[in-house]
């Protein structure tokens, strides 16, 4: 076999080799990726897209346990007036805080004044107390200050209060805060959420305390068609201690009948701050004019607000619907009045001719 034939033999095979790879690749595609992959990283390839990454599945899995989850036993103490004493005297008081998560917690506790928000409820943090009239957490001592509370576990956190000679007649105001310490308690994890939860403290310095609240704003709205009637109103605190009023709305109707006694909820008033209070009555149809009253007692003397308004509850559609229908059936009425009156006139019209005709006939006989 001379050189251009055996060149001509390794086209012919080389050929046929590339035909047949063309073939299996397109039955299995996969297989040619397998081949050339890198040997030193593990294939991931999988035909099922439904199946997991393990790697993904046990950073999930772990995700909850790394979740810090910390309860403030009781969420506030003293806004009944039990924390009460005078100057210079110490009242020691016993919290406790509760790790709800699964793992150990380094907790630290710590005091803070507050003040509320523009709401009137929600608690702030301030570390300026200098300014603060209403000032407690600088006479706060917290024992421990940072201990480790084991998983599902409750710890008890004592304070005690050292209350000044100069100190201030009234309230004061201070929130213990529990907060998750050094994060090496829960595994190192930086995906670990931290939380601050906390006690608010109120504590009532015995003297001539000053006690004024006013009711502003007290509405219903003028005239509604149909009920339920919301109304609303704000409550301005200048006492020197909060105030927790018990209030209730009183509904008279035009003939100063009393048809409805409503409750509202008492929430607590901070001094020098005003809250609102929103409610309804749940009277669906009403006719008339009504007259609302507001009271509200408050403070250790039982101080008493009272305040008025009025407002209409009346379905006037229905009125003008029910009115027009009574005005169609009195115009139908009298359109049938009229006719069958005309009728009769018309009838006794034509007896009279017929009996003046029966009259003209027997005189002409």
């Amino acid at each position: 076999m001379n050189t251009a034939q055996i060149k001509k033999h390794k086209i012919i095979i080389t050929t046929g080799f590339i035909a047949i790879s063309t073939v299996f690749l397109s039955l299995n595609p996969g297989a040619f990726a397998q081949s050339v992959s890198n040997p030193f990283i593990p294939n991931t390839v999988t035909s099922d897209e439904s199946q997991p990454i393990p790697e993904l599945i046990s950073e999930t899995a772990d995700s909850p346990q790394k979740e810090i989850a910390l309860t403030a036993i009781p969420p506030r103490l003293g806004d009944d007036g039990s924390l009460k004493a005078a100057p210079g005297e110490k009242l020691q008081i016993q919290l406790r805080v509760r790790n709800i998560s699964e793992q150990p917690i380094s907790v630290i506790t710590s005091a803070q004044d507050f003040v509320l928000d523009s709401d009137g409820e929600t608690p702030v943090p301030i570390d300026d107390a200098t300014s603060n009239r209403w000032s407690l957490a600088s006479w706060l001592t917290i024992t421990p200050t940072e201990h480790t509370i084991g998983s599902k576990s409750t710890a008890g956190i004592n304070v005690l209060v050292e209350i000044p000679e100069d100190a201030l007649p009234g309230g004061h105001y201070a929130m213990v805060l529990h907060e998750p310490g050094n994060r090496a308690s829960t595994g190192g994890s930086n995906t670990a959420i931290n939380q601050r939860v906390g006690t608010l403290l109120y504590v009532i310095v015995d003297g001539p305390i000053n006690e004024e609240a006013y009711v502003r704003d007290f509405s219903f709205p003028k005239f509604s068609e149909y009920g339920p009637v919301p109304f609303g109103f704000t409550v301005e605190n200048n006492s020197d201690v909060h105030i927790t009023p018990q209030m209730s709305v009183e509904v008279y109707d035009i003939l100063g009948r009393k048809v409805e006694t409503i409750g509202i909820e008492p929430k607590n008033i901070f001094p020098l701050t005003s809250r609102d209070f929103t409610g309804q009555w749940d009277r669906v149809w009403g006719w008339g004019l009504y007259k609302a009253k507001l009271t509200m007692s408050y403070g250790s003397a039982g101080a008493i607000v009272v305040t008025n308004t009025s407002f209409w509850l009346l379905p006037i559609k229905v009125i003008i619907a029910v009115m027009t229908i009574l005005l169609g059936l009195l115009l139908a009425g009298l359109a049938v009045k009229r006719h069958l009156k005309h009728k009769k006139s018309i009838e006794e019209k034509r007896i009279a001719e017929l009996e003046e005709q029966i009259e003209k006939m027997q005189s002409n006989e």
